[in-house]
């Protein structure tokens, strides 16, 4: 991994016209009791660091954060984590783009990060693919390759075909993670005890997927189809409809089904499960460019039993408000939440506030219980590189009967032409 970072480094710092940079400074404070008599604090700090290099049509990418806690010493600190470094290559012979590093994949069911390459290609003018491979990176994210890459790995495609209000994409993706082996007590027939080794296959994940989206006049059409080829069935399947009415009016229904997606060589793979089949309808009136009302009801199927959802809110101006409702099978829950912010002095100063109230009860019968979270804080922007957050929240729950935490935020923007003279930069 080192040695990719030196080939992609080099001709970027070598050859780079443009910089962009932006750095985030954050700092999370609260307090845990481990036990009734033993109380912890902790500051946690983060730095995050995003630096684009580029010159024309091909740019360096990179994304970085450390992190350590300072008030108490916790295991694996300071930690760093790359969440990613590549190499972009746009528009090569005015028709491939290529990434080569680490770097985030969503290409339709193909959903991930690797240590690899990715390559888009434009077949004709509706008509374009993609494909990718390589290595999934570590768990914790460090700069290295994994320490199984032959075990660890994906790889998939997309192909995608685009012309007017028609969209439609049929794509693969292929996932390999191996658990780590471990011991077990096992006795034989006679019951004799022994040791053995419980190793597992790498195989996780290998679905096919198709989507449809299409716009015409007043109908909106989406629907999407996964097969699971290692479990030989489809394992997710939707359908939804949208009716603009009017222009301020619109109806909404839609058809759900999911299996659960449990990767093969998991444990929870032979234990019996079955599928959620759901149907939601809404509405979303808009009564004047202020003020917006919403509703949705959902009907959830499980094998033997159902659940229901109602939604209630409305929009006005910079505040929403939001009513919930649960019943069934899923437990009973009736929530409230607001939230509010305000631009001020030419949006140099956004103050903001919520609240959210909730009583639930995990099952029918059972003890019913109470939440409640208050949030406020504020963002100021002095200039247009430079901002500052700061967000207090008190939470009271069956948990924590009361508990107080503050999160500020710094961030810094700064994009340079780095063949200007000295002195000259661009923000």
């Amino acid at each position: 991994m080192k040695k990719l970072f030196l080939l992609l480094l080099a001709p970027a710092l070598l050859f780079s016209q443009n910089l962009n940079l932006r750095l985030t400074t954050t700092a999370y404070m609260w307090q845990r009791y481990e036990t009734p008599e033993v109380r912890s604090e902790h500051l946690r700090a983060f730095q995050l660091a995003q630096i684009t290099l580029s010159k024309g049509n091909l740019s360096l990418h990179s994304f970085v954060n450390i992190s350590n806690d300072f008030r108490e010493k916790q295991t694996g600190d300071p930690r760093f984590r790359f969440y990613n470094f590549y190499l972009n290559w746009r528009n090569i012979f005015n028709r491939f783009n290529l990434k080569l590093g680490r770097f985030a994949v969503y290409s339709g069911v193909g959903v991930g990060t690797i240590d690899g390459a990715y390559v888009n290609a434009k077949i004709s003018k509706f008509l374009n693919a993609n494909v990718y491979g390589g290595f999934l990176m570590p768990q914790d994210q460090k700069f290295a390759l994994n320490d199984e890459p032959k075990n660890n790995f994906m790889f998939g495609g997309q192909l995608k075909f685009s012309k007017g209000s028609l969209n439609a994409s049929l794509s693969y993706f292929n996932q390999h993670r191996k658990p780590k082996a471990y011991e077990a007590l096992r006795a034989d027939s006679l019951g004799d005890v022994f040791v053995q080794e419980i190793n597992f296959t790498s195989s996780q994940y290998q679905i096919v997927s198709g989507d449809l989206n299409y716009e015409l006049s007043i109908f909106e059409f989406y629907s999407r189809l996964d097969y699971d080829i290692n479990k030989v069935k489809f394992s997710r399947g939707e359908v939804s409809i949208g009716i603009n009415l009017i222009e301020r009016l619109k109806l909404s229904v839609s058809y759900d089904y999911r299996d659960p997606r449990i990767p093969v060589n998991s444990i929870f793979s032979v234990f019996n499960y079955g599928a959620t089949k759901e149907v939601e309808a809404g509405v979303h009136y808009r009564i004047s460019s202020l003020l917006r009302v919403y509703a949705g009801f959902s009907n959830v199927r499980y094998v033997d039993n159902k659940a229901q959802r109602i939604v209630l809110g409305f929009d006005v101006g910079y505040a929403s408000v939001n009513f919930a409702k649960r019943l069934g099978y899923a437990g009973e829950l009736d929530g409230v939440s607001a939230q509010v912010y305000y631009p001020m002095f030419n949006n140099r100063f956004i103050p903001n506030a919520s609240l959210t109230f909730s009583s639930y009860k995990l099952w029918e019968g059972g003890e019913r219980h109470k939440d409640l979270v208050i949030a406020l804080g504020g963002s100021v922007k002095p200039s247009k590189s430079i901002s500052f957050d700061v967000q207090s929240q008190y939470i009271q729950n069956r948990v924590y009967k009361s508990d107080f935490r503050v999160f500020f935020k710094f961030n810094y923007w700064l994009f340079t032409n780095l063949g200007l003279v000295p002195g000259e930069v661009i923000r």
